[in-house]
């Protein structure tokens, strides 16, 4: 009677979502093994429906963990697997704000060479030309971002440049510290100024 109780309860937990299908398990056997021992000590149908319920719940758990936990387990870790990958490709890089693009319109212009990796012996190297195109000498502090194809931030930098002389351009180096699981990222980069103050 009581293996029977248990496999009725081991059918019913295996249609429960989350922890039904293991305490299904686990009911079903224990209704099996006093189904068994049911039919030793002659309680006949009893025994025998214990036995019967202990293995519907066996193979519902089955089912359900194939059919339905299975499904959800690899859509969560799809899930997971986007999320990495959107982390790992960055933030989305920075606009510039009102006072920079008067800045860049009125006070300095700035071009990029291309990108070249590091190596043993040397840093990594984007040129940088920046050139006052205002009437009078000013300084600038300029922040870069690299950006991806997708409009994200590979890596970011700044560069300073003092007393720059009305009409006159420098060259700096901007990106020389670049990690390594960046390098390939760098490599297809575009730049863009998300920043620059003029200090006259």
């Amino acid at each position: 009677m009581v293996g029977l109780v248990l496999g009725i309860i081991a059918v019913v937990a295996a249609l429960v979502p989350n922890a039904g299908p293991p305490m299904a398990m686990a009911l079903g056997l224990a209704a099996i093994v006093l189904g068994i021992v049911g039919l030793v000590k002659k309680h006949g149908a009893t025994a025998i429906i214990s036995m019967a319920f202990g293995v519907v719940a066996l193979v519902l758990s089955v089912v359900m963990t194939v059919a339905v936990y299975g499904p959800l387990k690899n859509a969560a870790a799809s899930a997971a697997n986007s999320i990495l990958a959107s982390a790992n490709a960055g933030q989305p890089a920075p606009s510039a704000d009102a006072e920079t693009q008067r800045a860049l319109r009125d006070d300095v212009r700035v071009s990029f060479g291309n990108y070249t990796p590091g190596t043993e012996s040397d840093w990594s190297s984007v040129p940088v030309t920046v050139t006052n195109i205002s009437q009078q000498r000013q300084s600038y502090n300029i922040s870069i971002s690299a950006v991806n194809a997708n409009g994200m931030e590979v890596n970011a930098d700044s560069i300073y440049i003092p007393d720059l002389d009305a009409g006159r351009a420098t060259d700096k180096i901007a990106f020389k510290y670049i990690d390594t699981d960046k390098m390939d990222a760098m490599k297809s980069a575009t730049y863009t100024i998300t920043r620059v103050l003029v200090i006259s």
